[in-house]
């Protein structure tokens, strides 16, 4: 090249990667529609409803190994449409995922499927408390649940049949359903009884989230909320918050506790929540469906 033209060259050369470093690509998300239900008349969307200031999360001393999955719903998923199925929203697929509580602890949770049941566990891979659930073409129904502390589990019954009907299969935001189970508890030590009543109560659909934040920043596509209610007009005791392919993913009280999904473990980068095993609970005459009633 001719030396006289160099100059003239290198600044052509460094022109033309500045204009290349100039170039912006934005990028953004756009928030999907929210889906209202036939015959709900026009309006401003709904609004999730707020969880309180979330509690610090907690600090993990696994530094350096893969820790967090975030799902980002960056397409615009499709409206469920009414009556909605429950199986759809309380069934996970089997994903790991963490939910931290307002109390600052934190639980891996994991939908499990075994013999025509399928459990809501809560714990991690040596010891995870559970909710037994299954469903009938009409209804979901609730068994056992070994997760209310103080070293007991609780079964429920209708008409003195193990397991009570706790949803409808498929309804509608708005719906409300009157349940009246016994509620008895037992000894995790042995299986004794402690005490039983019944519990009569209102369980109401309250929305359907096309997408849904918690205040850990995880965004999930169809969420639902449905409240537990002591009359059908009172305000709920608690509120409850299933997704689709994860199961339950949040919870708030009326005392001011509540709970949300704060990290998704990537595939494969965890081991399966094992069930809590009770003894007596697993053997002989000692199994739910044939434990005595307690007056």
């Amino acid at each position: 090249m001719n030396v006289r033209f160099a100059p003239k060259f290198l600044l052509l050369c460094l022109l033309v990667l500045l204009a290349g470093c100039a170039v912006n690509a934005q990028s953004y998300v756009e928030t999907p529609p929210v889906a209202t239900l036939p015959g709900t008349p026009a309006g401003p969307p709904p609004t999730a409803t707020p969880f309180p200031t979330p509690a610090p999360t907690m600090a993990f001393s696994d530094a350096g190994s893969t820790r967090l999955f975030l799902p980002i719903v960056a397409y615009s998923p499709q409206p469920m449409q009414p009556p909605f199925d429950m199986v759809d929203f309380m069934v996970g697929d089997g994903r790991l995922y963490e939910v931290q509580h307002s109390s600052g602890s934190q639980a891996r949770h994991q939908t499990q499927e075994a013999n025509g049941r399928f459990y809501h566990t809560k714990g991690h891979e040596v010891l995870a408390e559970w909710e037994e659930l299954w469903a009938t073409s009409n209804f979901i129904f609730r068994g056992t649940d070994t997760s209310p502390g103080n070293g007991q589990y609780y079964t429920l019954r209708d008409n003195g049949q193990y397991g009570s009907a706790w949803s409808p299969r498929r309804w509608q935001v708005g719906d409300l359903f009157a349940r009246n189970p016994q509620v008895t508890f037992y000894w995790k030590s042995d299986c004794s009884a402690s005490h039983s009543d019944f519990q009569a109560s209102w369980l109401r659909f309250d929305a359907y989230h096309l997408t849904y934040t918690f205040p850990s920043n995880i965004t999930l596509a169809h969420v639902i909320e449905l409240s537990w209610l002591p009359s059908p007009t009172s305000q709920p005791i608690e509120t409850y918050f299933y997704a689709v392919n994860y199961g339950l993913v949040g919870w708030r009280s009326n005392n001011g506790d509540f709970s949300y999904i704060s990290e998704i473990h990537e595939p494969g980068t965890r081991p399966d929540n094992t069930r809590e095993v009770i003894p007596c609970l697993n053997s002989g005459s000692y199994w739910p469906k044939l434990l005595p009633l307690v007056p």
